[in-house]
């Protein structure tokens, strides 16, 4: 199969600015709308449960359609699905900041975008993911996949920071505004980049076979099928923790709830940093499962000990360094995946294990609610990442892990490499 990797040598090329810049503008967007929609719901309802419930009619479609979202990625054309669902978000939310503008505003009309915006990201992610090693030279996907971490993460912080204040002084209406244009600029600017289409044979199956394709190639990846369940049982136990963070320095006598903003931002700029790193450095071939393994148990390590000490200066240390870890590892993870997914089923493996993931998020958050509940907050904030701790050590024990960490398709055979 021929792909741009063949006629691009260089990461900033056309294609890939394109895709970054509308990613950067559409998620900064996306802060300011999250940002103003919570405000603006409390404010009309003054419901936190329709708030949660909202967060969840927005969520769902992504876990129910995930992984068959990925098998119509992996049979259409990639760019018209990314232009296409980018456009239609931006068309419904720049509605609802009309609505809001002109006073007709109703709470059903937001969960209606919330329903429709989460059957869009279905097919957006898996769509865009895929489409990322077929745009980028494979030297450089390491460098790509951090250069998108840190404009994902630097509007996230930027979006929150500025937030608060245009909602003070612009409202919610023309935030949510900002947010559709957003969208309509992205799928504008889409529009003009080259995604080379995949070449498949030409036998005609059907789509659940096509679906079957997808959870046949992760059940027999055994390396990699071995990694995403540590993964996941990381992610599990670390986002049941994070959901308890706020009642944790409500309650914890030497941090309270004016800290807490301050070590969100803290937590941030880790992330900033793991990416800028990354994206300016890069990392070695030859050291790309050390850096791994030193990431992994130093994240691990780090949120363990956050929640063990009194400190807080020594607190912001372990997050700034632990969410430093945090990207460096999860970049290197994902850019291995892109690498050894072959790009005809790329989307449709890629949303399968996005789906199982994201499905983990709920079960994990309600079982900590509960617990937390039932027992001192950050005694289950322990567990939680102790759990995170003992999986680390696990991970990196992976049989043939360093194989699939440093995998090259110029020096590497992919199948050799899944019968390992």
């Amino acid at each position: 199969m021929e792909t741009l990797k063949n006629l691009e040598t260089k990461l900033w090329n056309k294609n890939f600015f394109l895709l970054w810049q509308g990613q950067m503008v559409s998620v900064l967007g996306d802060v300011f709308y999250l940002m103003a929609l919570n405000f603006w719901m409390l404010e009309i309802t003054g419901s936190t449960a329709l708030m949660g419930m909202l967060s969840a009619v927005t969520m769902l479609p992504k876990i129910i359609l995930g992984p068959f979202a990925g098998v119509f990625v992996d049979r259409w054309d990639r760019k018209k699905l990314i232009v296409l669902t980018d456009l239609i978000r931006g068309v419904i939310v720049t509605f609802v900041g009309i609505a809001g503008v002109m006073g007709f505003i109703q709470v059903w009309m937001v969960f209606i975008v919330g329903i429709i915006s989460g059957i869009c990201a279905a097919f957006f992610n898996p769509a865009i993911n895929s489409s990322r090693p077929d745009i980028v030279p494979e030297d450089k996907l390491l460098k790509a996949n951090s250069v998108i971490s840190l404009a994902q993460s630097g509007m996230d912080m930027i979006g929150n920071a500025v937030g608060g204040v245009l909602y003070v002084l612009i409202g919610a209406p023309y935030m949510f505004l900002l947010n559709g244009i957003s969208y309509l600029f992205s799928a504008f600017t889409e529009i003009f980049i080259t995604i080379p289409k995949v070449k498949r044979e030409e036998i005609e199956i059907t789509f659940i076979e096509d679906f079957k394709l997808g959870i046949k190639f992760l059940n027999d990846f055994k390396v990699y099928k071995k990694m995403f369940i540590c993964s996941s049982i990381i992610n599990f136990f670390g986002n049941a923790g994070m959901i308890l963070l706020i009642p944790y320095f409500n309650e914890t006598e030497f941090l309270g709830a004016q800290k807490y903003g301050f070590a969100m931002m803290v937590l941030a700029m880790g992330m900033v940093f793991g990416s800028i790193l990354l994206s300016i450095k890069g990392i070695k071939r030859e050291n790309k499962f050390k850096v791994f393994n030193i990431s992994l148990v130093s994240c691990t390590t780090l949120l363990l000990v956050a929640i063990i000490t009194n400190n807080y200066i020594v607190l912001l240390l372990c997050w700034l360094f632990g969410f430093f870890f945090n990207v460096i590892f999860n970049t290197i993870f994902s850019t291995a995946a892109m690498s050894t997914i072959p790009s005809d089923i790329r989307g449709k493996v890629m949303a399968i294990t996005s789906a199982i993931s994201m499905g983990l998020v709920p079960i994990g958050q309600l079982l900590a609610g509960v617990l937390g509940d039932l027992m001192p907050i950050r005694l289950v904030l322990f567990i939680m990442f102790l759990c995170c701790f003992i999986i680390g050590f696990l991970y990196i024990r992976i049989k043939n892990l360093k194989r699939f960490i440093e995998y090259d398709s110029e020096y590497d055979n992919l199948e050799e490499l899944m019968k390992l």
